[in-house]
C-alpha cells in the first residue's frame, strides 16, 4: 500500500435545468477499514474528445464517483466518458456553460466535491492530499494551486502562476455557492471554513489551457462574446476606456506580476490577456450601440437593391 506524504501546509480562515439522461456507473475503489470519505468529481463538458480521458483517468481510481453533464457534444466526448465508467448526463447547450455545473453538483451524492475541468488533470500527490484532508474534517473548502500550461510551458508568473491562481475546487457539499454566470468566483457560504493548501509542482491542479495559438484565438472570440453579452447593461463597461484598461492590464501581467520572467512566452501571455480585454469592451460597446436598432449591414444593402427596383 502506497503511504501517504507527511501533511502539506494549509492556512484557515473563515471569510463570511435542463433534462438528463444517464448512462454508466464509476467503479468503488477498495476501502481500508476506516471508512474513508466520499468524494464525487464533476465535470462539465462540450466537445472535449481529446481531453476528457486524462481528466477522468486522474480521479476515478480514488474518487466515489465520476459525474459528466455534457451540453450534447458534436464529438464523442460522452461516449469516451461512458467508458471510462463516468456517470454521464445531458444538458442543453445555452450560452453560459457554468449553468451545466451547477446542475451537475447537484446529482452529486458524495459528502465532497471535486471541481474539475476536462482539460485539467490530478496528480497523483494532491489526490493523496486532498484524501487526507477530507478524512481530517479540518476545514469545509480548500483553495487549490493550478498549474497553466501556455504553449507547452507551465506559467509561473503573470497572475497565471498557481500561488496567484488558486481555486476553491474541493468541499464539503452544501458549504459553498456555485453561480451560473459565466466564470463567477465559488463562494463560501457564511461560517465556513476555508482553507489554502500550499503549492507543490505535485500538487496542484495541473490545467492545459491553451495549447496553441490557434486555441487561444478561438476561447478568446468565444469568451469575450458571452462576457460582452452579459455585461453589456452595466454602467461600469460603458465607462471603460478601450485602450487604456487593456494597457493597464498587459503592464500589471508583464510588470507589476513578473511574467517578464516567463520569457516570450511571458509576454504573448500578457498581450493576449490586453487583447482579450479590449476584444471583450469593443464587443460591450458594439451590442449597446446596435441594441434593438435595425441592422446597418442590412438597411445600407435594401436602400441599394431599392433604386433597381425604383
Amino acid at each position: 500500500m502506497t503511504m501517504a506524504p507527511e501533511p502539506f501546509g494549509i492556512t484557515t480562515s473563515n471569510p463570511s435545468r435542463g433534462v438528463f439522461a444517464e448512462t454508466g456507473s464509476v467503479p468503488v475503489p477498495p476501502r481500508s477499514s476506516v471508512q474513508a470519505p466520499s468524494i464525487s468529481a464533476v465535470l462539465n463538458t462540450l466537445n472535449e474528445e481529446r481531453n476528457i480521458a486524462n481528466a477522468i483517468k486522474s480521479v476515478r481510481s480514488w474518487v466515489t464517483e465520476v459525474i459528466v453533464m455534457d451540453m450534447h457534444s458534436d464529438d464523442q466526448t460522452a461516449e469516451i466518458a461512458r467508458s471510462l465508467g463516468a456517470k454521464v448526463f445531458s444538458y442543453p447547450r445555452v450560452i453560459n456553460f457554468d449553468a451545466a455545473r451547477v446542475a451537475a453538483v447537484e446529482l452529486a451524492s458524495s459528502d465532497w466535491i471535486l471541481l474539475l475541468d476536462a482539460d485539467e488533470v490530478i496528480p497523483f500527490e494532491l489526490s493523496r492530499q486532498l484524501l487526507r484532508l477530507a478524512g481530517e474534517r479540518n476545514a469545509d473548502a480548500y483553495m487549490i494551486p493550478r498549474l497553466n500550461h501556455f504553449l507547452g510551458t507551465p506559467l509561473l508568473h503573470g497572475g497565471a502562476g498557481p500561488e496567484q491562481d488558486r481555486q476553491l475546487r474541493f468541499y464539503r457539499k452544501g458549504s459553498v455557492s456555485l453561480s451560473d454566470i459565466l466564470h463567477s468566483h465559488i463562494q463560501a457560504k457564511p461560517g465556513t471554513r476555508v482553507a489554502n493548501t500550499t503549492y507543490r509542482p505535485d500538487a496542484c491542479i495541473v490545467h492545459f489551457c491553451y495549447k496553441d495559438a490557434s486555441l487561444f484565438i478561438s476561447k478568446l472570440n468565444k469568451y469575450t462574446s458571452l462576457t460582452a453579452f452579459q455585461r453589456k447593461e452595466s454602467r461600469r463597461a460603458r465607462d471603460k476606456s478601450l485602450v487604456l484598461m487593456p494597457l493597464m492590464d498587459f503592464l500589471n501581467r508583464y510588470v507589476r506580476k513578473a511574467a517578464v520572467f516567463d520569457g516570450w512566452k511571458g509576454f504573448y501571455y500578457a498581450f493576449m490577456m490586453a487583447v482579450y480585454r479590449m476584444t471583450q469592451n469593443v464587443k460591450i460597446r458594439e451590442m449597446q450601440a446596435c441594441d434593438g436598432a435595425i441592422d446597418p449591414y442590412q438597411r445600407i444593402a435594401e436602400e441599394v437593391v431599392s433604386r433597381y427596383e425604383a
